[in-house]
């Protein structure tokens, strides 16, 4: 049975898949469990979870197999069919366990709701890597405001700047300043200024840099330290090494270190290379600019001769 939009508990539902509520509340959220066919679910492209590791996957499809799919996913219905909500994992695993059947609950939501639920499920259970869970606290914004991404990003960052007392040319009402506090304080799991410091940056990282924190190939935190590297083809060959030998974050950063040291060695041997090619250069020039010479020059060659020699001056002047 579908439980209608009107009547719908959100909030119960959010307790639901998060467990810790009392019974009755949660017999409530589940009152409208049913099974559907697994065949019949499609699942939503906006889902925030953009990468099922292979592994967990198939820990959890056997652990199906001894023990059914305990907890129903949620769905509503799209068609003839019926749209994932939340439970993507369990869904996937059920399939590579053979059942035909999962529980569910259906939902009477539309797509922005259904969104929402996704993602705050995601985000409660902590399932979601670092770059999942930016990208989905920021669809969640998007969706409490009506805004895209670039104006969300815009808005926490002038919360940012006003809690640090600094003029912000970008204005935040009353109305996008309680949403955003609101969301936080839902969320449990960030500040307005952590987020933008930890979180935001994020964003930035080379898309190498996110992919392999979104496949789990990398830990977040040694993203961090790879991306701080300026140089893009040390950056890649470093992230290579990084996934390639499992280095620590400790590792990581010695070899970040050497990389400094060696551009730094390399720019003193540079400089002093040049140095070097200046003296000669200064040296050759003496011992052609001698008045032998000069006065055999054509009118023509000299006059050359003494505008580059006057360029020279100047340069030397200025600095």
């Amino acid at each position: 049975m579908a439980k209608r939009r009107g009547n719908i508990d959100r909030a119960a539902v959010f307790e639901a898949i998060l467990g810790g509520i009392a019974e009755t509340e949660t017999e409530t959220a589940h009152e409208g469990i049913t099974t559907i066919p697994v065949r019949a679910i499609r699942y939503n492209s906006r889902q925030p979870r953009k990468h099922v590791a292979e592994a967990g996957l198939g820990e959890l499809a056997a652990s199906i197999r001894e023990r059914g799919v305990l907890e129903p996913v949620l769905v509503r219905r799209v068609g003839g069919g019926f749209e994932l909500v939340a439970g993507e994992r369990r869904t996937r695993a059920a399939a590579l366990a053979g059942l035909d059947e999962v529980p569910a609950i259906v939902l009477d939501v539309d797509e922005r709701e259904a969104l929402e639920i996704a993602i705050i499920e995601n985000l409660q259970r902590e399932d979601l890597n670092a770059v999942e869970e930016t990208e989905a606290v920021l669809g969640l914004l998007e969706l409490y405001l009506g805004s895209d991404r670039r104006e969300a990003v815009a808005l926490l960052q002038a919360l940012y700047n006003e809690e640090r007392g600094r003029i912000t040319a970008r204005k935040v009402s009353e109305r996008e300043r309680a949403a955003v506090h609101a969301l936080f304080e839902r969320l449990g799991r960030f500040s307005v200024s952590s987020f933008v410091s930890n979180r935001l940056p994020i964003l930035d990282f080379p898309e190498s840099l996110l992919a392999a924190v979104r496949e789990g190939r990398l830990a977040f935190t040694k993203a961090q330290a790879i991306a701080r590297v300026e140089d893009p083809d040390d950056r890649e060959r470093l992230l290579n090494v990084a996934i390639a030998e499992d280095l620590s974050l400790s590792q990581i950063r010695r070899r970040i270190t050497e990389l400094r040291a060696g551009r730094e060695a390399l720019a003193a041997r540079r400089a002093v290379g040049a140095f070097d090619r200046t003296q000669r250069l200064v040296s050759t020039t003496k011992r052609l600019l001698n008045k032998r010479r000069l006065v055999q020059l054509p009118p023509e060659k000299l006059a050359r001769v003494n505008a580059l020699l006057e360029e020279l001056r100047s340069e030397l002047e200025d600095d």
